[in-house]
């Protein structure tokens, strides 16, 4: 078994197409081998700022021979009277490289064919991955590719050398004008700029020797301990988080932690715009205290050695210090004024055009905030407070600090709203109406965050629907499709009795929601379960109770019993087809034994258990009676059972 071992050099990529170019690595190298019916046992990828890296352990020396089996003309057309191959056979035996007596006969699709068994020779695996290598390359996918030079092809970033290496022996591929060698480059500081590399099983030790860690994980988890004690040096603890800690990992290839502070005047502006100025603009970690408050030291993680530690602490400094002396000054001009003197000021700005200001926006918000509060029979202490959250709830837009720290807009206004005196619950609904801010963001966790935020995404996208501006493609400029899936979201994972087809009147929007429900509903449950469920009624009318019937459908069709149950709703949709229901069944007309058993239990049982009271009634009861009443009778009986299996499900929907 071999070992393959493939470095794409670069210059600097973008932070998340290391990770993203990894990932694309590991699947169309393990996709192609499998095509190719090359064995191997793991293809593992590694990744820094310089380079992306792909390694394939266990990986057979060759191809395992095919015999392919191929369909000829119909033997009338192959062979003449005497038996003879015809022009058409011979033709078929030469473009296959066989002599006549290598052919066969076989009958298929109820008539006799020529066939050709071919032998295919098994390629070694050198021959496959020169193929596929270069092609693997440059298919991978990412934002911003580029070309450079005079170069046609294209990539996320310059490519300027290539290590690719079959066990201990260089195999050769080119990508545009560079050729692959064994010979990789090291760290930009390092005092040997080159490496030779010996193959897989050294790569990562190579490497290491002039100074870059390849393993992203092994990175990772070096920069999680360099945090951890460096916090720990100054009596704080550091809090993590996730993007910021890819984004990190991806910039550098020998991370050095170095700790730096910030005075603590600083500490007066509120903690979510000073942890944005450190983590969200400089990409520094921010330290906290051991009782959760924030203290006037970061770290950031150089690319570097520890060298120059000094210089790299004074510079990081001198940036922070002007960027929250902006923050200071920001800060103390916007809370001159209480929060709500700001909500005037949103007059002078679009919404978008043809929909007014954010002013009118507001105005819009807190109608429909008012009226799915009524929805929801809250009461009117809540009320006020939805009304009251609603009318504030743009105001920061106007504030300095969030026109210089946009990813703040609420944050902000939250803290601004608790200075001005407001109710607490009041700010909490301001900061948490934008939520959820990405598809599987945090859901808001109070009422009114919840109510405001749901008028909020509503007027958004009924707003742009009406300016024929929706969704194309992959164009969603405004979010409208996270929009859609945030209210759904919001009202089934936080329990809102709420009937969002009262408030959208478009057929249109309705199909939106519809789409985006399907597509999230798809992730955890059967399509076509999914496709049953919605189209027995209007989803957005309870999405709770939807829910409950997915479950429902999902398990139903487990049991054993399903086949009996599918057959019958079925057989009665089909009966109703174009048929008219004309009100609920007549006892007097009911001549057979069993229609009136099936009535009285139609009224009592949950359907699952009318399946053999359904079955009796077709195995002895004519429904299309030539008398037009006991007909219509039968038919009125058949819609009510219909009707009862749609409260669940359109069966018809489901495959089975």
């Amino acid at each position: 078994m071999s070992k393959y071992l493939l470095e794409i050099g670069t210059e600097e990529l973008p932070y998340n197409f290391v990770t993203s170019g990894q990932k694309q690595l590991q699947e169309a190298f393990s996709d192609a081998l499998k095509e190719a019916r090359l064995e191997f046992s793991r293809v593992k990828t590694y990744g820094t700022p310089r380079r992306l890296c792909v390694t394939i352990e266990n990986l057979a020396e060759n191809q395992p021979g095919l015999v392919k089996e191929i369909k000829g003309p119909p033997a009338r057309i192959a062979f003449d009277e005497k038996g003879e191959l015809t022009k058409a056979g011979l033709g078929f035996a030469g473009k296959q490289g066989l002599n006549p007596e290598d052919l066969s006969k076989k009958v298929t699709d109820n008539a006799e064919y020529l066939w050709a068994s071919v032998k295919e020779r098994g390629k070694p695996a050198e021959e496959v991955l020169k193929a596929i290598t270069p092609d693997i390359i440059l298919k991978l996918q990412g934002p911003y590719f580029m070309r450079w030079g005079e170069l046609q092809i294209r990539f996320s970033r310059p490519i300027r050398w290539l290590v690719s290496i079959l066990d201990d022996k260089q195999l050769k591929i080119n990508i545009g004008n560079v050729k692959s060698g064994n010979e990789s480059y090291g760290h930009r500081f390092s005092s040997s700029k080159t490496v030779k590399i010996q193959g897989a099983e050294t790569y990562l030790d190579d490497l290491y020797s002039v100074k870059v860690i390849a393993d992203s994980e092994k990175r990772r988890e070096l920069i999680v301990q360099q945090l951890h004690d460096a916090a720990g040096s100054v009596g704080g603890v550091a809090k993590i988080a996730p993007e910021l800690l890819e984004e990190v990992n991806n910039l550098v290839e020998w991370p050095t932690p170095v700790i730096g502070g910030f005075d603590e005047k600083y500490l007066e502006i509120t903690t979510d715009v000073t942890v944005s100025v450190l983590a969200y603009h400089q990409r520094y970690f921010p330290v906290y205290g051991r009782g959760g408050k924030l203290l006037n030291y970061f770290i950031t993680i150089a690319n570097h050695d520890n060298t120059n530690i000094e210089n790299i602490r004074k510079g990081n400094e001198k940036v922070v210090k002007a960027r929250l002396d902006d923050a200071v000054f920001f800060y103390r001009e916007d809370t001159k004024k209480p929060l709500e003197e700001k909500v005037e000021e949103l007059k002078g700005v679009t919404f978008q055009r043809g929909l007014g200001s954010v002013y009118d926006k507001t105005l819009r918000i807190r109608d429909l905030a008012t009226s799915i509060a009524d929805e929801l029979n809250l009461d009117d202490g809540i009320k006020q407070k939805i009304r009251r959250a609603a009318w504030l709830c743009k105001a920061d837009l106007v504030t300095n600090l969030v026109r210089e720290f946009t990813e703040l807009q609420g944050a902000i206004g939250a803290d601004y709203a608790g200075l001005s005196g407001e109710d607490e619950t009041v700010a909490e609904g301001i900061k948490e109406h934008y939520m959820p801010v990405s598809a599987d963001g945090e859901l808001a966790g109070s009422i009114i965050g919840q109510v405001v935020g749901i008028a909020d995404k509503l007027d958004t996208i009924t707003g742009v629907f009406s300016l024929k501006k929706a969704p194309t493609g992959s164009a969603d400029p405004l979010g409208l499709r996270r929009a859609a899936l945030g209210i759904i979201k919001t009202v089934i994972e936080k329990d809102l009795n709420l009937n969002l087809a009262k408030f959208i009147d478009n057929a249109e929007i309705k199909d939106f929601f519809a789409q985006r429900l399907r597509i999230s509903l798809n992730e955890k449950y059967k399509y076509d379960i999914v496709d049953a469920a919605l189209g027995a009624k209007d989803p957005l009318v309870d999405l709770k109770e939807l829910m409950q019937r997915l479950l429902t459908v999902s398990e139903l069709v487990k049991k054993p019993s399903y086949k009996e149950f599918h057959e019958s709703a079925n057989r009665i949709q089909r009966i109703m087809k174009g048929q008219k229901v004309t009100g609920i069944p007549d006892k007097l007309l009911f001549v057979k034994e069993e229609e009136k058993i099936l009535w009285d239990k139609a009224r009592a049982l949950e359907v699952e258990e009318l399946i053999p009271y359904i079955e009796n009634f077709f195995d002895n009861v004519l429904v299309m009676d030539g008398d037009e009443a006991i007909k219509q009778n039968r038919l009125n009986l058949l819609g009510f059972l219909n009707e009862k299996f749609m409260k669940i499900a359109d069966f018809s929907r489901i495959v089975f």
